[in-house]
């Protein structure tokens, strides 16, 4: 079932997908959720708690993780936090997770949404 299962995204190439819910209740556990959105995208409304970090942040290291974070990453619909996943676990992140379907399924399944104020 390429490229959602993979030994529980442990350092692999290809991390695991995960729903929205387990992401909500991951995050909850202490998980990083990482939007990997434009910040325009990401004020537009995210998934509460989650932090705006770009994918040129992500691949200098300049995101704040550390390889042994559990690291959730989620954009729009779950294709740029996908590849942005794998190029985590190729990077030697150990616990990376794709967000599958995004804020657009966070948003459907009802999960806390915030929006930036101006």
């Amino acid at each position: 079932m390429w490229p959602f299962k993979s030994g529980e995204g442990e350092g692999s190439a290809a991390p695991v997908t995960i729903d929205v819910r387990e992401a909500f209740a991951r995050a909850g556990r202490g998980a990083r959720l990482i939007d990997v959105r434009s910040a325009g995208e990401f004020a537009t409304g995210h998934a509460k708690g989650a932090r705006n970090v770009s994918p040129a942040q992500l691949r200098d290291g300049a995101g704040g993780l550390r390889p042994d974070d559990e690291i959730l990453l989620i954009c729009a619909s779950g294709h740029r936090s996908l590849r942005e996943a794998r190029g985590l676990a190729k990077q030697g992140y150990a616990k990376v997770f794709n967000v599958g379907g995004g804020t657009i399924a966070w948003q459907r399944a009802g999960l806390p949404m915030k929006t930036r104020r101006r």
